[in-house]
């Protein structure tokens, strides 16, 4: 069950807080894992810090249409986004955002969060999606996304250390007429499962988008990453025992 979390923000000095809490669930106590979003141009970023207090799940809804500039505070905009985000404590990580590249240049964009997790161990298995669209929001015939550098759109981490690529460098994808919109095709890897072999994960999890964007357009992307414990050998005897009466139900 996904619950509302209000969200509040206060700027100081050149920097944003965003707070955020949720009821609490009576006999269940409160792990406020305190997940970080990291939004900016290269070289020149902006982290946030949203507190999710509750230990079951939680939705955060937030930065919906808020304008930054560059330094970090909530008012004349150089560029501007929305991003709804669920988390839970489960290493499991799910974000939807758009972006609008206001300033005049193509930029270099990074979008990453991290979420703290539950150790998984000794080793996991992982899965990721992204995909979205690029829109010609200015109508001036010319709407881009593409890669930066070697990186990939999608990067799954664990322990801030890239695992998982997805849509990987060189990539481009460009709207097909002025004020028209293009699709970027999602890609699935490791799903439905996670089924790829990873590593240990003991203590957080992330995404990382980097891509540049024509000036004037808009980007959105939904990425997915997930990081489960690999089945312990008694738990898939169990599984096969299952499958295996449900077959013989199936035959009778």
């Amino acid at each position: 069950m996904i619950r509302s979390i209000k969200l509040t923000s206060v700027a100081i000095g050149s920097a944003v807080v965003m707070c955020l809490s949720a009821p609490s669930v009576a006999g269940i106590v409160s792990i406020g894992p305190e997940v970080e979003i990291e939004v900016g141009v290269e070289g020149n970023t902006m982290i946030l810090f949203p507190q999710v207090n509750d230990p079951v799940t939680a939705s955060i809804t937030g930065l919906n249409e808020n304008q930054f500039d560059l330094d970090g505070q909530m008012n004349t905009a150089d560029w501007g986004f929305s991003w709804d985000m669920t988390v839970d404590i489960d290493p499991f990580v799910n974000g939807v955002f758009g972006l609008t590249n206001n300033t005049g240049v193509t930029q270099t964009f990074i979008l990453n969060v991290t979420l703290p997790i539950i150790p998984v161990a000794p080793s996991s298995l992982i899965g990721g999606s992204v995909g979205g669209s690029i829109t010609d929001a200015n109508a001036d015939g010319t709407a881009t996304v593409a890669s930066s550098g070697a990186t990939a759109l999608f990067t799954g981490e664990i322990d801030g250390g890239g695992i998982l690529s997805i849509i990987g460098s060189p990539f481009s994808f460009s709207a097909p007429f002025a004020g028209g919109t293009a699709n970027i095709p999602a890609t699935n890897v490791g799903l439905p499962g996670p089924t790829i072999p990873g590593p240990a994960a003991a203590a957080t999890i992330g995404i990382s988008h980097k891509f540049t964007l024509t000036p004037g357009d808009t980007v959105a992307l939904t990425s997915f990453f997930q990081v489960e414990p690999v089945p312990e050998p008694a738990s898939l005897g169990l599984l096969a025992c299952g499958a295996m009466l449900i077959g013989m139900k199936r035959r009778a």
